[in-house]
């Protein structure tokens, strides 16, 4: 009788917990999760050698925006000239605004260098834009010194010293640098600038032997390259 007690017992504890055990109807049914199939896919196009290209065309023109600046700031200077004695004060404002314009086209010429590796050969009308950029940019600051000496009397070398050979050298790493993106850039640009063509002439007239007498035989291929340009 003690054995029948206890598995009473027993029994009765099972069906307790049988009873209030939940269901298979009382479990809530989980959502169906979409398909992959489903999932819509998304394609992304990126033209990196397109994009360089008016990345290039975009930095031109905000550098040309910039050079403008001082430019005018220059042309401003000048048109306040009243007698000689103002010459050296004069010479000192300008040359302020070259080293900037120096700045800003050096900046230029490692943020081009940087787009260099995704770009690809720039043609078409991102090409002729480009290549009227170029003109523009060259103009604005050979017009502007141009002036500068002719009001002044005095000679480029006179204005900017040895400045006017660093300036010269931006801009050929400029012309340089862009002419790895525009085939014949250098061609087209000097074809294009025409009549200023003999501006430059003038304006950088006698600059070759001052370059030697500077520089040396040692650094003769900079000399050429400035007497290439007379």
């Amino acid at each position: 009788m003690r054995f029948s007690t206890v598995g009473f017992f027993a029994l009765g504890g099972l069906l307790a917990s049988t009873s209030a055990a939940p269901t298979a109807q009382d479990i809530p049914l989980v959502p169906s999760l979409p398909s992959v199939d489903a999932v819509p896919s998304i394609d992304v196009d990126v033209d990196l050698g397109r994009r360089s290209e008016h990345a290039v065309v975009e930095k031109l023109t905000a550098t040309i925006v910039e050079v403008k600046k001082h430019t005018a700031a220059i042309n401003a200077t000048i048109a306040t000239v009243e007698s000689v004695t103002q010459t050296k004060e004069i010479v000192v404002t300008v040359k302020t605004h070259v080293v900037a314009i120096v700045q800003i086209l050096t900046a230029l010429v490692g943020e081009v260098t940087l787009l260099l590796g995704d770009a690809t050969e720039i043609v078409g009308e991102v090409k002729d834009e480009l290549v009227g950029l170029v003109v523009a940019l060259l103009v604005e600051i050979l017009m502007t010194l141009n002036g500068v000496v002719t009001e002044l009397k005095i000679s480029v070398f006179e204005l900017l010293g040895p400045l006017v050979l660093t300036l010269l050298s931006v801009v050929l790493s400029l012309l340089t640098v862009l002419n790895v993106l525009v085939a014949d850039l250098l061609t087209i640009v000097f074809g294009l600038l025409g009549g200023v063509a003999g501006i430059l002439t003038a304006l950088l007239s006698g600059l070759g032997e001052i370059v030697k007498g500077l520089l040396g035989s040692a650094l003769g291929l900079v000399g050429g390259i400035v007497s290439c340009l007379l």
